[in-house]
């Protein structure tokens, strides 16, 4: 309670004064709070997304080389007599890149030509033996044929002859048991008749096999006299054995039809001795030696013609195929085209000349050594054009594809080839972390084995949101974005970090698209800090 009046306005005054105090310590203490959350507070800058494409760039640096080489080939086994030229060294069409030693070719060439020869006559002797084998055979068929027909005529005689002396005893035999004994002495002796001609035949067989023997052995020396080719002797000496071989059937057939007369006639005497039982005994037993006779003659008929068949088929069978002339003709024309190429070479003088322009890659051969089977120079065929190869690394290499443009600029700048295309993208066999890419230049552009800059761009599909690198984020495998966001608070309305997960459908070097709810073109993502920012925390964007 105040008892004096007058002190009420001084208590006033002093209340109005510490109020205004307290207030304006409060603004102070404001000021100086936010001065100090500015000082503490990150300070980012930001970018906006974008609507664009990647871009990729492939440099590389390679060289330029020939598009494709040339083998230089000679004749192999020839002495060089002298080598023009060095790896490295550029030459025009017709140039002399080495010569051969001419006499050392000019004896080769000698040895070639005898080889040939010596191949053509036996060549020619080849077919004159399969010409004379032919002959032969042709012969052996004919008398194949000849001998079955001969030995059936025979065989067909001696069966006829059995038969009807078969007949004739069983006739004699019905005879006697149907007449007197008195009128079968009185029949005329058929058989005897019978066995007398065959003998005469038989006589009259080895008579001819005899003259035709004489005659083949007189064949045979003749050629022997006459010093006829082995062939000819050897098919003599076979007639000549085959004849021996008639004469000495001839003979036993002789035999056995005087031996076949002697027993008839022996018969015949024996059945005037004897009575008429014993009379007819001897005829029923000639009856049965005339019945066995013919059977022997079927069976000798059948194994004589099955035997003549079989050496008539022998005759027919395929001669072992005979492939000696075919494979010397063969040799010659191998032979000849050798010979063809060492008779050119020596035309040309011993020189082996550039077929096109070019640099010389390697030198396969030296002077005082022989020429090889393989490649003797190999050059850089540069009428054929020019290939530029370069590695890079795999990562770079799946950018580009084949077809795709690219520039080339050489090492001082100076020479530029546009427009040009990719030829081939391959791995690299020595390193797999590398790949191999090639284009094709036309001639003129650039000269072999220098260096050239390939420079290659490409572009993506177009995103909606595509940011800088450096403003990915990632933790736990997950990428994500900071955005800068308005919030309120006691101190008033503040700019925060937030946190947005995304999705990174591709990126490059610098730029990567980005796939995520919440982002557009307004957006404000955090690219740099001054300090390390975290998702909530307080920002302060760099002015502009």
């Amino acid at each position: 309670m105040i008892h004096n009046k007058k002190q009420l306005p001084d208590i006033q005054k002093k209340a109005g004064k510490a109020l205004g105090a307290f207030l304006v310590v409060m603004a102070l203490l404001t000021v100086l709070s936010r001065a100090a959350a500015n000082i503490i507070t990150p300070r980012v800058t930001c970018t906006a997304p974008q609507k664009t494409a990647l871009k990729y760039k492939v440099t590389a640096t390679g060289t330029v080389k020939e598009k494709q080489q040339q083998a230089v080939n000679t004749v192999p086994g020839i002495r060089v007599k002298k080598v023009l030229v060095s790896e490295g060294d550029h030459v025009s069409e017709q140039d002399v890149l080495f010569e051969v030693d001419m006499e050392d070719l000019e004896e080769k060439i000698l040895l070639k030509n005898r080889e040939l020869e010596k191949l053509k006559l036996s060549l020619k002797d080849s077919r004159e033996k399969s010409r004379l084998e032919q002959q032969n055979k042709n012969t052996e068929q004919s008398r194949a044929e000849e001998d079955y027909s001969r030995t059936k005529e025979s065989l067909d005689a001696k069966v006829q002859q059995a038969y009807e002396a078969l007949a004739e005893a069983q006739n004699r035999l019905e005879e006697f048991d149907s007449q007197s004994s008195g009128e079968q002495e009185n029949l005329p002796d058929s058989v005897e008749e019978a066995l007398i001609q065959a003998s005469d035949e038989k006589h009259q067989l080895l008579e001819q096999a005899e003259a035709d023997a004489d005659q083949k052995k007189a064949l045979l020396e003749q050629a022997k006299t006459e010093q006829k080719p082995q062939e000819i002797l050897a098919a003599l000496e076979k007639d000549a054995e085959e004849a021996e071989n008639a004469v000495q059937s001839a003979r036993d057939a002789c035999t056995s039809a005087d031996e076949a007369l002697e027993t008839w006639q022996a018969s015949q005497e024996a059945l005037e001795n004897q009575s008429a039982g014993e009379q007819r005994q001897v005829l029923a037993d000639a009856c049965t030696q005339a019945e066995n006779a013919y059977e022997d003659a079927l069976r000798l008929r059948e194994e004589g013609l099955a035997a003549a068949q079989r050496k008539m088929e022998d005759t027919r069978k395929p001669t072992v195929p005979d492939s000696t002339p075919k494979t010397t003709e063969m040799e010659m024309k191998t032979l000849q085209t050798e010979l063809d190429k060492y008779t050119a070479l020596q035309k040309a003088g011993g020189q082996i000349l550039s077929p096109a322009e070019g640099i010389v890659r390697k030198v396969h051969v030296e002077a005082g050594s022989a020429t090889g089977e393989g490649s003797s120079v190999t050059l850089a065929d540069l009428s054929s054009g020019y290939r530029y190869t370069a590695s890079i690394p795999k990562e770079q290499a799946e950018i580009i594809t084949d077809g795709d443009a690219v520039t080339l600029k050489s090492a001082d700048g100076k020479k530029t080839a546009e427009g040009l295309t990719i030829q081939s993208i391959t791995e690299n066999k020595e390193n797999p972390d590398l790949t191999d890419i090639t284009a094709d230049i036309e001639k003129g552009e650039f000269d072999a084995d220098e260096s050239a800059v390939l420079y290659a761009e490409k572009n993506s599909a177009v995103y909606p949101c595509v940011v800088p690198l450096e403003s990915l984020r990632m933790e736990d495998n997950q990428y994500f974005v900071l955005t800068v966001q308005e919030t309120e608070n006691i101190l008033g309305n503040e700019l925060t970090a937030v946190r947005i997960n995304v999705e990174v459908p591709e990126k490059n070097n610098t730029m990567a698209a980005l796939k995520a709810d919440g982002l557009d073109a307004d957006s404000q993502i955090i690219l740099s800090s001054q300090k390390t920012v975290k998702a909530g925390d307080r920002i302060r964007p760099e002015e502009e």
